[in-house]
C-alpha cells in the first residue's frame, strides 16, 4: 500500500529531456565521486554535469530520467545491478559515449569480456582498452575525432601495442586490419612489395623457363669422383666412368636413392677379377668420406653439415607412401651415414 505512491511519485520525475547548450566535456571522471557505490558511471556523470555548471537536479533533467534514479545510484541505495535501460541509454546521449561503454562504467560488464563480444564497433574497442591500461585518475573517454575511424589516431607503434595485447580476440583484429587497409602504405613497405613482386615474377620466368629436372651429386665409393645422378622417372641405374661402378637409383620425389650394386664375378675369373677390382669386393671396408660425400680430411663442420642433410634426406619417416624396396634402401642409406659419421668421430 505504501508503494504505489513512492512509484507514482517517482514517474512524476520521469520526463522528455531539456534542451541544454551542448558543451563539450573533458571525459576525465570526478575523483570525489570515484569512491561512490555508483562507481566509474556516477563519476563520469558528474564530472560532466561540474563542467556544464548542471546540478544534480538539472543533470537529470538533462538526461530525461527521475532525479530519484540518479540520487539512489549516487547514495548505493539502489545497487547498480539494476539499472534501467533508460537510464543506460540517458547515460550514453549525456556523455556521447556508446550503450557498451556505458555498462562497462557500471561495472555490468568487464572490458575483457567485452572485448571477447563479436558485435563490438571500433570505438568500444577504443573504450575497453583505454579502461584495461588506464587508472581511473586518469582516464579520459573522449569520443574519437573521427567516428568512422576510431583507431586513426593511433601511431603504428601503439596499434602495434594494441595487437600484441588483445590480439587473441577477433573483435580486435578485425578492427585493426580495417584501420590499416584505409592507411596509405609508406615508402619503404611500397619499395618492399615491389621488390617482392619482380622477385616472385622473376621466380615464375625462371620455373617456365628452366624445365631441366633436379639432380643429385654422389662421390663414387671406389674411386671418389663426383657421380651427376640424373633425374630418372623410374628406377634405374648409373655408372661411373672411371672405374665402371654401377649404383641402383631410385627417386621418389626430390628424394635420391643410391645403392651400389655389387657385381658377381663369372666361376672362371673369380681370381682374376679379385686381383684386379679389390675395392669391389663385398668385404672392402667402408670409405665413410665417400658415404658422406665429402674429401677426404674436409673441415669437421662440413661432415656435421653433410650427416644432417644426408639423415634428413634418407630418414624413412620422410619418404612417404613408397614401395617397399626403396624403404629399404633408404633405411640401409640412413644406417650407413650414421656409421660413416661415427667412424670419423672416433678418428678425430
Amino acid at each position: 500500500m505504501q508503494q504505489a505512491p513512492a512509484r507514482d511519485s517517482a514517474s512524476v520525475f520521469r520526463k522528455k529531456p531539456v534542451e541544454f547548450a551542448p558543451v563539450a566535456w573533458s571525459g576525465r571522471l570526478n575523483p570525489d565521486e570515484l569512491s561512490r557505490p555508483g562507481g566509474l558511471l556516477i563519476a563520469a556523470l558528474s564530472q560532466c554535469a561540474d563542467e556544464r555548471d548542471l546540478s544534480l537536479s538539472e543533470l537529470a533533467s538533462a538526461m530525461g530520467v527521475s532525479y530519484w534514479s540518479l540520487s539512489q545510484l549516487r547514495i548505493g541505495f539502489r545497487p547498480i545491478e539494476s539499472l534501467d535501460d533508460d537510464v543506460v541509454e540517458a547515460c550514453a546521449a549525456f556523455l556521447d559515449l556508446p550503450r557498451l561503454t556505458i555498462e562497462m562504467l557500471a561495472g555490468l560488464l568487464a572490458p575483457a569480456d567485452a572485448l571477447a563480444c563479436d558485435d563490438l564497433t571500433g570505438e568500444d574497442i577504443l573504450h575497453a582498452c583505454r579502461l584495461l591500461a588506464t587508472e581511473p585518475g586518469e582516464l579520459e573517454l573522449l569520443p574519437p575525432p573521427n567516428r568512422q575511424r576510431p583507431l586513426q589516431g593511433f601511431a603504428v607503434d601503439e596499434l602495434a601495442a594494441m595487437h600484441r595485447e588483445h590480439g587473441a580476440y577477433p573483435a580486435v583484429c578485425e578492427a585493426l586490419r580495417a584501420e590499416l587497409r584505409q592507411r596509405p602504405m609508406s615508402k619503404t613497405e611500397l619499395l618492399r612489395a615491389a621488390v617482392h613482386a619482380g622477385a616472385a615474377e622473376a621466380e615464375v620466368e625462371n620455373e617456365a623457363a628452366d624445365t631441366t629436372p633436379p639432380h643429385g651429386i654422389l662421390r663414387c665409393t671406389c674411386c671418389q669422383k663426383r657421380l651427376r645422378i640424373p633425374h630418372l622417372p623410374e628406377p634405374g641405374e648409373i655408372r661411373c666412368p672411371s672405374c665402371q661402378t654401377e649404383y641402383a637409383v631410385h627417386w621418389q620425389a626430390a628424394i635420391c636413392v643410391v645403392q651400389r650394386l655389387e657385381v658377381e664375378a663369372a666361376p672362371d675369373d673369380e681370381t682374376d677379377a679379385d686381383a684386379e677390382a679389390p675395392e669391389t669386393s663385398a668385404s672392402a671396408p667402408m670409405d665413410p668420406w665417400a658415404v658422406l660425400g665429402l674429401a677426404r680430411n674436409s673441415p669437421w663442420d662440413a661432415v656435421e653439415r653433410a650427416r644432417r642433410s644426408l639423415l634428413q634426406q634418407y630418414h624413412p619417416d620422410r619418404l612417404g607412401h613408397v614401395s617397399p624396396l626403396v624403404h629399404k634402401l633408404a633405411e640401409e642409406a640412413f644406417k650407413r651415414v650414421g656409421d660413416a659419421y661415427d667412424q670419423l668421430k672416433s678418428q678425430r
